[in-house]
């Protein structure tokens, strides 16, 4: 039987990449005033009779000093740069904005300090990937879907007949290649000069032959929020590896580096990408498991599917570089200073200028 195999990227205008992206808003925000902030935050946008709602809420530290004020300037900013065209019942004009964050957790507060042993945010399992078959290390079929899909965001933001939703699929493994292309555009765009486009664009990034279903359902000219609801954290498959890789539990988007579901994917990916990158094996996934309150994983497992180059104690030797202790984590990634705003959009991983991307000379 062929194996086929199938991922799916979304662009930052697809509604639930929207709500990840205002939440990390508040979370650099929160950071920049106070790296010692811890934030969970989630943010719930969709269209209404009355111009749309953007809820966020969640637990934040006070000395993260974030004011309703500060909430309705982010969004406004995150919202500027993922929409282009307001429709009636999602209108940037006329938004009803709302911050229900609450003070966090003092249990949670008391379970997590700042220091060498700080224990774990949260309890979870964490997976990070890493594969020799891509420039990215990154899985090929979700590394080549994710490609198009910045392509394709760059056309959307440089054609005014394209507004800003967008998802690209790709099925390899059969004798052709199957792209399916869904893009946002106004009503009276020329259609087959888009597929022209986006053929050329599929084109750059398919080495073989392929496949181009271009908006399938006809047209896509309602999107974005007033398409979609959105929602922080729903898209974990697409943030991560594709669905050829297992995921965790947990969502990254809007929480701070004590929280392991975010920290800890960050380590466990950047660990899987040094075993390959430094050619002790071919193809890595490592899983790492806490408890809240716990410095010390609860489990840390390294499998190489068969592809392991060196000795296992040398496999060892190399991973015990890698303390996994969360407080570890964030000094080794310098995680109280990145700029979370961007670390959002196309995957949390793959992207060299990101820390956990980072090839060690060990």
């Amino acid at each position: 039987m062929t194996k086929y195999v199938t991922a799916e990227t979304v662009s930052p205008g697809h509604p639930d990449k929207i709500a990840d992206l205002i939440s990390d808003y508040v979370l650099s925000k929160a950071l920049q005033n106070n790296n010692s902030s811890r934030v969970a935050v989630e943010t719930f946008l969709t269209g209404t009779k009355n111009g749309g709602i953007v809820l966020v809420g969640g637990e934040i530290s006070e000395i993260a000093n974030i004011t309703t004020e500060d909430i309705v300037e982010i969004v406004k900013e995150a919202l500027k740069k993922t929409i282009k065209t307001s429709f009636e019942d999602f209108n940037l004009d006329k938004l009803s904005i709302y911050n229900e964050l609450t003070p966090q957790s003092e249990e949670i507060r008391a379970a997590v300090e700042d220091d060498e042993d700080q224990g774990a945010g949260d309890q979870g399992i964490m997976v990070g990937f890493a594969t020799d078959k891509t420039e990215s290390f990154m899985p090929p079929t979700f590394d080549m879907s994710r490609n198009i899909q910045k392509s394709l965001w760059d056309l959307q933001n440089s054609d005014e007949m394209l507004d800003l939703d967008s998802k690209v699929q790709v099925t390899t493994g059969g004798e052709k290649a199957k792209v399916v292309v869904s893009t946002q555009h106004h009503k009276d765009i020329n259609i087959e000069k888009l597929y022209e486009e986006v053929f050329k664009i599929v084109s750059n990034h398919v080495n073989s032959e392929f496949e181009l279903d271009l908006n399938p359902s006809g047209s896509f000219v309602k999107g974005g929020p007033a398409g979609d609801t959105g929602l922080t954290g729903r898209k974990i498959v697409v943030d991560a590896y594709g669905p050829s890789v297992p995921v965790g539990g947990g969502a990254f988007s809007g929480k701070d580096p004590s929280k392991v579901d975010r920290s800890a994917a960050y380590a466990a990916r950047h660990l899987a990408k040094n075993i390959v990158a430094h050619k002790l094996a071919e193809e890595c996934l490592v899983r790492v498991s806490y408890a809240i309150g716990k410095a010390d994983p609860y489990e840390l497992t390294i499998d190489t599917f068969e592809t392991l180059k060196v000795e296992e104690n040398s496999l060892n030797d190399f991973v015990s570089n890698f303390n996994m202790k969360p407080g570890a984590i964030i000094e080794r990634l310098d995680l109280t200073n990145v700029d979370y705003r961007t670390d959002t959009l196309f995957s949390h991983f793959g992207h060299p200028d990101r820390n956990w991307e980072k090839i060690e000379n060990i």
